[in-house]
């Protein structure tokens, strides 16, 4: 019976989405935006800074959460659905020209512009650091950021564009981006997020390499003591 009662619970709230994706798409958009990116933003701070709730940034969250409603939830909304319409006028919607082509554009043209947005967002809302972080942070870290954007995004929008309707392919968007989100939020944090990751990596390798160590030398000894046990 609770098993039902989710299910029927779960498909009203499913039911009332539509209902206001289909009466107000833009603000609707925009408010799952908001709510995703800010979500995004505490797991960021929570599970990758290690923060405590008490300790959180509720700053960086609120800031966060509104670049998802200004940004996110507005633009995202126009650019799919016209992507869809423009590569349908040129090609045969579902072929593989019409996937490739989305793909190509929502890469070469959405994919930078979303990371260099975020980036503008933090330097003059977040930190304060204006024009002069804002342009440090392009400088640094825009490639990193978006090389790493490029290891995910391409493949899941082939599965969002093949397989959700284009009203609905914002939404998982938005459901890939609380992950996302987390990622930039805390690449943003940094001052230098690819140095930061490489020293946590020597870190790791160093404490492995003691432990190998350690256990190379225990085994050593083991064997001296075996050895010895059995002269005697």
């Amino acid at each position: 019976m609770k098993g039902i009662s989710l299910n029927a619970r779960m498909h009203r709230i499913w039911g009332a989405y539509e209902r206001q994706l289909s009466r107000r798409p833009v603000l609707t958009q925009m408010a799952t935006s908001c709510l995703l990116w800010g979500c995004g933003d505490v797991l960021a701070q929570r599970a990758v800074e290690q923060r405590r709730l008490s300790e959180l940034d509720g700053r960086r969250v609120v800031c966060t959460a509104a670049f998802g409603a200004a940004f996110m939830g507005p633009v995202g909304h126009f650019w799919y659905q016209q992507l869809d319409v423009i590569c349908a006028k040129l090609l045969a919607t579902g072929s593989p020209g019409f996937l490739a082509a989305k793909l190509i554009a929502d890469t070469a043209i959405m994919g930078p512009l979303y990371v260099v947005a975020f980036y503008a967002w933090g330097c003059a809302l977040i930190d304060g650091s204006g024009w002069e972080g804002f342009k440090k942070k392009i400088m640094q870290d825009f490639i990193p950021t978006y090389t790493a954007e490029l290891a995910v995004w391409p493949l899941f929008q082939a599965f969002n564009f093949t397989r959700i309707p284009v009203e609905h392919q914002l939404l998982a968007v938005n459901g890939a981006t609380l992950v996302d989100a987390c990622f930039l939020s805390w690449a943003r944090s940094q001052d230098d997020w690819v140095a930061t990751v490489l020293a946590a990596l020597q870190a790791w390798q160093e404490g492995t390499d003691g432990s190998r160590k350690a256990a190379a030398a225990g085994q050593a000894k083991l064997v001296a003591w075996r050895a010895t046990a059995g002269n005697s």
